[in-house]
């Protein structure tokens, strides 16, 4: 009866759905059929699922975590009320951002996925090559097309890029995944150097003409061996940008290791023939390339427009809200709103704690954003939502909404606001509670009630593995999960790195400093900050010069009273990860699916 109305609500879904979308669903749903029929291997069957954004999760069979692209982190209202609906239905009521501008859903079972997919495509968003050895979702600066300091809207030059690799078939098999991420400011929100493509907007001026293009910077990434991206070349005009993003695809396509997964992303191809050599295999591969086009590759305004939008009143006294904003609304103002480069409107950041948000909170942020920013919204790779085109005279009416919602926290892009991959809560890699830790470390950072602009402008990130997947290589403290003995038992750990950063070309990776007891970590912290305004040679040091220039032996000796543990007997919860009611071990832990 189940499979039964499955199928119905299958088919009426792809009734709506375009047609390459509905082709694919359509197959996968015969993969599904053949896979529970013994008539495709699992290895087969996880090869297919993958290419349609669907992972495997920890310690269960056959129930997956499903990955949708947000490109260039761009959704409406529609699309969030549809993420509403599936969670409701799957996600235990959340979804998850991630740090690549996707949206995870959790706890879907594999009978179910074509469902969930074709919901997905009927309001234009797509699953595929969300995951595998493919060009994943392109990201860009999320405040794109509104910033007061961007050189041009990179926005439809990104999603040009977007519309060129789906389901193209140069890009469906490569020796490894392929990220690439867009940049129009000069302050690095997209995180372009650890990119294997990342795009700096550039203006060309000759005789009076102005012309757009892009620093193309090539062979960035994290992981266990994070390496920063070299420049390809200065300047590439908005006429050469695809079939450039299309060799370098291709290079990596020809010259990728195949036999070893641990090193096959093109950072390993650029280390092994040199930047200039990598750089010529890439400029006779663009010469046998078309000049692909795309509708706005020549366009030089690139100011976007304010949307249409439901007339507000401008107070919340007019509306009967004075009592919900409170001392908290100024120091929201500070750390969560922007004003835009269009005059009389700014840019709000809404903070997800740990990326996620409810069902609940999606539909009735859906129905606001329609009121206030003619129905749009954007994620960020910090894993929060942002809502541009606020009229100034409209903010204290919409903190007014959102504050009952819980959408309302200050502090984003603050310490306070960590950054986590979801950890050894889902992911099959996971060793340490990531998120656990994150909840833990806020909680300790507000209860030591520090504060000032020295320490709010630190940022914290934690992975539960060596993968960067919460890109803990570019925090000013950064945190990954590992396990070690400590009175013979096994205990969760992470290891600390100090001092991480981007900036346009350049990615500076956080020096490791020592191994730390996750139940350590948080108290620990605190104590770093603490040394920090003890130690620096004046109050404009910056934390990150700061713990450059004491060194590793400065923090290994300030930490090793937080290493040890007292005996298990005497506190057992010590030795327990974040969040966890039984004893640590590495029981659920299972191969990879990134690689896959």
């Amino acid at each position: 009866m189940t499979e039964t109305l499955a199928q119905k609500r299958l088919e009426e879904f792809l009734k709506e759905v375009p047609q390459a979308s509905r082709e694919e669903i359509a197959q996968f749903q015969q993969a599904v059929e053949r896979y529970f029929l013994g008539q495709m291997a699992p290895d087969e069957f996880k090869a297919c699922r993958l290419q349609l954004g669907t992972y495997g999760i920890r310690g269960v069979k056959d129930i997956h975590m499903m990955r949708i692209k947000i490109p260039q982190g761009r959704l409406n209202a529609e699309q969030l009320e549809c993420f509403a609906d599936l969670a409701e239905t799957y996600s235990k009521g959340i979804g998850h951002l991630t740090t690549r501008q996707d949206m995870q859903l959790y706890w879907i079972p594999t009978r179910e996925a074509p469902v969930a997919m074709a919901a997905l495509a009927r309001v234009g968003l797509t699953t595929r090559e969300a995951c595998g050895n493919s060009v994943r979702n392109v990201t860009a600066c999320h405040f794109a097309g509104v910033s007061p300091t961007e050189l041009f809207d990179v926005t439809q030059h990104a999603s040009a890029v977007t519309r060129h690799f789906l389901r193209n078939p140069v890009s469906q098999k490569l020796p490894r995944k392929f990220k690439i991420a867009f940049e129009g400011c000069p302050v690095d929100h997209a995180r372009t150097a650890i990119h294997d493509i990342g795009a700096v907007a550039a203006i060309r001026e000759e005789g009076g003409r102005r012309t757009l293009g892009f620093r193309i910077y090539v062979g960035g990434g994290l992981g266990a061996a994070p390496m920063q991206a070299i420049l390809l070349e200065p300047f590439t005009p908005t006429t050469d940008l695809l079939r450039t993003c299309e060799a370098v695809v291709r290079v990596h396509d020809r010259l990728g290791d195949r036999k070893n997964k641990a090193t096959a992303r093109i950072k390993f191809v650029v280390k092994r023939l040199g930047p200039d050599a990598f750089r010529q295999e890439v400029f006779a591969e663009r010469k046998q390339l078309p000049p692909y086009s795309y509708p706005d590759m020549q366009v030089t305004d690139t100011d976007e427009q304010p949307p249409a939008t439901e007339r507000q009143r401008g107070s919340p006294e007019e509306r009967g809200m004075s009592g919900s904003v409170n001392g908290l609304f100024s120091r929201w103002m500070l750390t969560n709103v922007m004003g835009q480069k269009q005059a009389g409107y700014s840019v709000v950041t809404i903070k997800l704690r740990l990326g996620d948000i409810t069902a609940a909170q999606m539909r009735a942020l859906a129905r606001i954003v329609r009121r206030y920013c003619g129905g749009r919204l954007r994620v960020t790779i910090e894993q929060n939502l942002a809502l541009a085109w606020i009229r100034d005279n409209q903010l204290a009416s919409l903190y007014s909404e959102l504050k009952p919602l819980g959408l309302a926290e200050p502090e984003a892009g603050t310490i306070y606001d960590v950054t986590s991959c979801p950890g050894a809560e889902t992911c099959q890699l996971g060793i340490s509670a990531s998120r656990g830790l994150t909840r833990a470390l806020e909680a300790k950072l507000k209860e030591a009630g520090l504060s000032g602009e020295d320490l709010e402008r630190i940022r914290i990130k934690v992975s539960g593995c060596p993968n960067s997947c919460g890109q803990h290589h570019l925090a000013d403290i950064g945190f990954f999960g590992g396990a070690r003995k400590i009175h013979e038992r096994l205990v969760p750990h992470f290891q600390l790195l100090l001092g991480g950063f981007t900036d346009e070309g350049t990615a500076e990776f956080g020096k490791p400093i020592l191994k730390l007891p996750a139940r350590r970590i948080p108290e620990a912290v605190v104590r770093m900050l603490e040394l920090y305004r003890q130690d620096r040679q004046s109050p404009q040091e910056a934390f990150r010069a700061f713990a450059l220039r004491v060194g590793t032996g400065y923090w290994k000796q300030a930490f090793e009273a937080f290493t040890g543990l007292p005996p298990y007997e005497a506190s057992p919860e010590a030795y327990r990860d974040w969040g966890a009611e039984t004893d640590f071990s590495l029981g659920g832990m299972g191969p990879g699916e990134c690689a896959a």
